[in-house]
């Protein structure tokens, strides 16, 4: 009986020792991939309704964010975004307007990842549609690797994955699709 009563001991104090290294561990996947986190786990520092933020260099507006509301997370130095609405101001002139649903804007990286409703809308016409969007504030590079659709200059364009280079307004789509006018019919 004492044998049993030992092994059983072992058991309970392995099991206990597990729990332990498991808790931190899951903890730890919540955190590591902030663009897939889901913040409603984890409590934010302050919550902001109403925000408009502004990210300058120097003299120079890079871009102006409004959203409905924000979370501020200061240990990771991150905000949660609901319903976004960006105005970019490239080098060359013209504005560039972007919409989301919701993004995760990473402070010190400099970085935002986009979701849901993702439209990009340049001053020359050109309109921009994705699901998802990453954009890097030291690239001035928006990029996504979904479907994407976009519209302008009498032309229509579906494809899987883009960069969109706000310095001189370039769109590249990796995998086009298909390309179409406006009206929907090809003229040969």
């Amino acid at each position: 009986m004492k044998l049993d009563q030992k092994y059983l001991f072992w058991i309970i104090a392995a099991c206990l020792f597990l729990i332990i290294l498991w808790s931190p561990w899951q903890q730890s996947q919540i955190t590591n991939d902030l663009w897939t986190t889901d913040f409603k786990k984890m409590k934010s520092d302050f919550t902001f309704e109403g925000i408009r933020y502004t990210r300058n260099i120097g003299e120079d507006t890079q871009w102006v964010l409004r959203a409905n509301s924000a979370q501020l997370y200061e240990d990771k130095n991150i905000m949660d975004i609901e319903t976004i609405r960006i105005k970019f101001f490239p080098a060359g002139g013209g504005r560039v307007i972007v919409t989301a649903d919701s993004g995760v804007y990473r402070i010190d990286d400099d970085e935002m990842s986009l979701n849901g409703n993702v439209k990009i809308h340049s001053e020359g016409g050109a309109t921009l549609f994705s699901d998802t969007m990453y954009f890097s504030q030291k690239r001035r590079l928006f990029w996504t690797e979904d479907r994407v659709f976009i519209k302008g200059d009498g032309l229509e364009m579906k494809g899987e994955g883009l960069e969109y280079d706000l310095q001189n307004g370039k769109f590249t789509v990796k995998r086009q699709t298909t390309v179409l006018p406006e009206n929907g019919k090809l003229e040969l």
